[in-house]
C-alpha cells in the first residue's frame, strides 16, 4: 500500500491522491445501475407492512454522521453527504427522520437517549425504527465505539474509547424494544487502533443481536470500511445502501434487504480492478434476531401474480432443506424469467448455497415436527443461512427449552453450523466445549477460526482464558 495513495485512519479508509479518487469515483458511478428489488406474494406483503393488529407501522429513523474531526487530516468529508441521502431516501419511504451531523458526544448521546425513549413511551404506537450512523469508529478491548467530533482522533486508543459511544452498551442495549423493531447501521471502520493487522491477540468482536433488533456493521469485525476523500461521494457501502433505498418496495423484508445490500458491497469490492479495495474488501455484518417480517418500504402494494408463480413461490417458503431449496430456486428463476420475485429469489439462492456448504461440512439433523413455533422459525432461518438464528437454535437444544429436550449432540451440531455460515461467537463457544472437555485438537482449531471470524470476548467476559 503507498502512502501517497491511500490513508488508513482509526474509523475510516480514505482515498486521498487524486488519482485514486478518479479511479474510486468511476467506480462510484458504476454502482448507479439498476438493480431493483422483488415483489412478494399479497399475503406475505402484508405482513412487511402492518403490525399484528393490521395496522400502518409507524416509521421512525434516527441518521447521525460526523465529518469535521480533529486533527483535520481525520476529517472524513463524504460523511455530510452519507447522512443526507440517507435521510432523503428514508423520508421518501415514510419515515420520519431526524438528522445529525458533527454533533459533540453530549449531544450525541442525548439525541439517542431521546430517540429510544419515545419509542419506549407506553402511549407509543407499534414501530418500524432505524438509525444510522456514518463516521469515525473502532473496536477496543472487544467492543464497539463511534467516535463523536470533539474526541480527538490523535490520542491513545484508551482515550478514544473513554470519550466515544460505546454501540454495544449504549445503542444495542437498548434497542430491544417492547413494541417496535429496531434497525440499527453502522458505516464505520471496526479497526483497534492498538493493533496492528498481523496481531493475533487482537480483540474483535462480532455482536449478538437482542430479540427484535436487526443489526448491520458495513465491515467485518477488525476491518476498515472505505470512504472518498470528497464532499461529494458516498461512502462505498452507502453508495449501494441509497441505491437499494431509492429502488426499495414493501415486499421485501429487512433482513433479506441487508443481506442484498451486503452481498451486493462484497461482490463490488471483490471484483474492483484496484488492488487496494480488493486487498481491504469490505465484508459487512448482518446480525438479526427478529419475529416480525417487516419492509422498509410499507406505501406500496404489490401487484398480483399468476397462481402457477404463487405455487411455485411457496413450495420455495415451505422447502426447508437448503439442498432443495437450491433446485427450487434455481427452477424458479429460470422458468420465471420477467417474474417481478427473480431478484428475491436470488437474494434467497445465494444463503441456501452458503447453509448448503455448511451442511456440507457439519451434517445437521432437520426436525419439521418438533419444538414450539419459534424453535420452528429459527430452525427455518437457520437452513435459510441466518448464523444467528442458528446459534439460538444450539442454545434451544443446550438448555432443553423450547419444546425440545437437551441435546448436546445436537446442540454441538448446530453450534457448527453457525460456526460455518462466520459466526466467531459460536465458534468461540464451540472453543470452551472441547477445551472443557480436553479436546485439544478441536479446541485450538475453534479459537483459530473464532480469532479468524473476528471474535474473542472482552476479557472480563472469560475469567477460565489461561
Amino acid at each position: 500500500m503507498s502512502s501517497e495513495n491511500h490513508r488508513h485512519s482509526a474509523g475510516t479508509t480514505a482515498l486521498q491522491s487524486p488519482s485514486a479518487r478518479r479511479k474510486f469515483l468511476q467506480q462510484c458511478v458504476a454502482l448507479t445501475g439498476a438493480c431493483g428489488l422483488a415483489y412478494l406474494p399479497a399475503a406475505l406483503a402484508q405482513s412487511l407492512r402492518l403490525d399484528g393488529a393490521g395496522q400502518p407501522l409507524a416509521r421512525r429513523a434516527l441518521v447521525l454522521g460526523n465529518t469535521e474531526y480533529r486533527p483535520e487530516r481525520q476529517s472524513i468529508p463524504s460523511s455530510r453527504k452519507n447522512v443526507n441521502d440517507v435521510a432523503d431516501a428514508l423520508t421518501t419511504l415514510g419515515f420520519t427522520v431526524a438528522r445529525y451531523t458533527d454533533a459533540p458526544a453530549q449531544a450525541t448521546r442525548g439525541v439517542i437517549r431521546d430517540f429510544f425513549t419515545e419509542l419506549r413511551a407506553p402511549s407509543a404506537p407499534q414501530s418500524l425504527a432505524l438509525l444510522y450512523y456514518t463516521g469515525h469508529g473502532i473496536q477496543h478491548r472487544g467492543e464497539n465505539y463511534m467516535v463523536p467530533t470533539d474526541v480527538p482522533m490523535n490520542q491513545a486508543p484508551d482515550s478514544i474509547a473513554r470519550g466515544a459511544i460505546n454501540i454495544d452498551q449504549e445503542i444495542i442495549a437498548q434497542a430491544s424494544l417492547p413494541n417496535s423493531t429496531c434497525v440499527l447501521i453502522f458505516d464505520a471502520c471496526r479497526n483497534d487502533p492498538s493493533k496492528v493487522d498481523t496481531d493475533a491477540a487482537a480483540t474483535f468482536n462480532q455482536v449478538n443481536p437482542p430479540r427484535g433488533t436487526v443489526i448491520t456493521f458495513s465491515t467485518a469485525p477488525g476491518r476498515y470500511a472505505i470512504a472518498p476523500v470528497s464532499a461529494d461521494q458516498n461512502s462505498i457501502y452507502t453508495s449501494i445502501l441509497v441505491r437499494e433505498l431509492r429502488e426499495a418496495n414493501a415486499a421485501i423484508s429487512v433482513k433479506d434487504f441487508l443481506d442484498r445490500v451486503k452481498f451486493e458491497v462484497r461482490r463490488f469490492m471483490q471484483s474492483s480492478a484496484d488492488p487496494f479495495l480488493r486487498k481491504y474488501a469490505q465484508d459487512p455484518e448482518v446480525a438479526a434476531n427478529l419475529s416480525l417480517r417487516l419492509s422498509l418500504a410499507l406505501e406500496k402494494a404489490p401487484g398480483p401474480i399468476d397462481a402457477e408463480e404463487q405455487a411455485a413461490w411457496n413450495r420455495i417458503d415451505e422447502t426447508l432443506a437448503p439442498a432443495d431449496r437450491i433446485k427450487l430456486l434455481e427452477a424458479f428463476i429460470q422458468r420465471f424469467k420477467s417474474s417481478r420475485l427473480v431478484q428475491a429469489a436470488e437474494v434467497r439462492l445465494e444463503r441456501a448455497r452458503l447453509s448448503q456448504a455448511a451442511i456440507q461440512r457439519n451434517r445437521v439433523q432437520i426436525d419439521g415436527a418438533v419444538g414450539d413455533a419459534e424453535f420452528r422459525e429459527d430452525q427455518a432461518k437457520a437452513l435459510d443461512g441466518d448464523k444467528d438464528a442458528a446459534f439460538r437454535v444450539a442454545g434451544m437444544f443446550e438448555q432443553g427449552t423450547n419444546g425440545v429436550q437437551r441435546d448436546d449432540r445436537r446442540m454441538v451440531q448446530w453450534l457448527r453450523h453457525a460456526s460455518e455460515l462466520r459466526n466467531g461467537i459460536a465458534s468461540y463457544r464451540l472453543y470452551l466445549h472441547f477445551r472443557d472437555r480436553q479436546m485439544d485438537r478441536e479446541a485450538v482449531r475453534y479459537e483459530n477460526l473464532a480469532r479468524q471470524q473476528g471474535y474473542t470476548p472482552p476479557p472480563r467476559l472469560d475469567t477460565r482464558r489461561g
